[in-house]
């Protein structure tokens, strides 16, 4: 996701003009990213650790992942990366860019850093790309700015809302089963994912061992129903979160898949992730992205809405097939 304040300190326009901004190689610079975006957010938000942050700006991908670095000196004061997804739509798979890590550091804000890695970061794109963002945030104004001015599209899809459940795994009389399932499993889940409203997560074999080696803990979970026919599945990760208490550890499901009987899949999923990875204290599984999964279905689930809320949008050429038809997605968010 991506953070900028609308509360900036005023001394920051006069520190901005000293301010260098130059593209990077991402991997090489996750350290100072990390140690950039946990100095630029405010709990409740997730811990980015060196480890996590270096795991997504080396995600493979038929598309390099690239980044912008802000320097005032030898000290980094903002960042923002595009990182490689695979999605399906309309039929076709597409190599698209997820924009995300954009922050500036609280001290350098309202100085024109951020608008300033926009349109460099926007430059080196070539392909459509989605960004999730804080609801009325300076850095989606300043995408959106850098959007039109390349002759782009800035177009907002959805607000999403995280979701949360809150119950005792396995205990739950849900009348399916998720469990641990191998790549091969999980790709054929995703094949009966096919509705032509969404933009589906498509990840290939190379990208889902990529995830499955995510820092924090994560699996790829399917759900099977009756008769062992799978009915759904998803991204079963073990978040990091940083609150007013310090670090704890959630369990969380990203992408998920559903393609039958939506409120039964994902209350095994969610039962699943609990005993996979208990909550520290209360047991909680968060859902940041359930765009894809209707709202009675949510609820009978047993998820209820949190306080949290952003944005979804797609940037890119209008006549760019992605960026015509895409609706929704059901990309994890990070």
């Amino acid at each position: 996701m991506l953070t900028t304040s609308d509360q900036e300190p005023v001394a920051a326009r006069s520190r901005g003009e000293t301010v260098q901004c130059s593209e990077v190689d991402p991997g090489s610079h996750a350290s100072t990213a990390a140690e950039l975006l946990r100095a630029s957010w405010a709990p409740p938000c997730l811990l980015y650790s060196d480890p996590y942050v270096k795991w997504q700006l080396t995600f493979p991908g038929p598309a390099q992942a690239r980044a912008i670095l802000a320097t005032d000196g030898a000290r980094a004061v903002g960042f923002v990366a595009l990182i490689p997804r695979s999605i399906w739509v309309r039929g076709r798979v597409a190599a698209i860019y997820v924009l995300s890590f954009f922050a500036v550091h609280p001290e350098y804000r309202g100085a024109g850093i951020g608008a300033k890695m926009a349109r460099l970061i926007l430059k080196t794109c070539n392909r459509p790309t989605l960004t999730y963002a804080d609801v009325n945030s300076a850095s989606e104004k300043a995408l959106a700015t850098s959007a039109f001015a390349r002759g782009w599209t800035f177009k907002r899809i959805a607000e999403l809302r995280t979701y949360g459940f809150a119950g005792s795994g396995g205990h739950r009389d849900v009348p399916a089963l998720a469990r641990q399932a191998t790549v091969e499993e999980f790709l054929a889940a995703l094949d009966g994912c096919t509705s032509t409203a969404v933009a589906w997560s498509r990840p290939t074999v190379e990208q889902l061992e990529h995830y499955v080696a995510d820092p924090r803990g994560s699996c790829l979970a399917i759900v099977q129903g009756p008769n062992h026919v799978t009915v759904g599945g998803a991204l079963v990760v073990r978040s990091q979160v940083v609150t007013a208490h310090g670090a704890e550890s959630v369990p969380s499901l990203d992408a998920v898949f559903l393609n039958g009987t939506p409120a039964v899949a994902l209350a095994a999923l969610a039962a699943f992730a609990l005993n996979r990875w208990p909550a520290d204290g209360t047991p909680v599984v968060t859902a940041p992205n359930l765009q894809t999964v209707q709202a009675d279905a949510i609820r009978m689930a047993g998820f209820r809405a949190t306080r949290s809320t952003f944005n979804l949008s797609v940037m890119g050429p209008e006549s760019d097939p992605t960026v015509r038809h895409t609706t929704t997605t059901n990309l994890e968010v990070f």
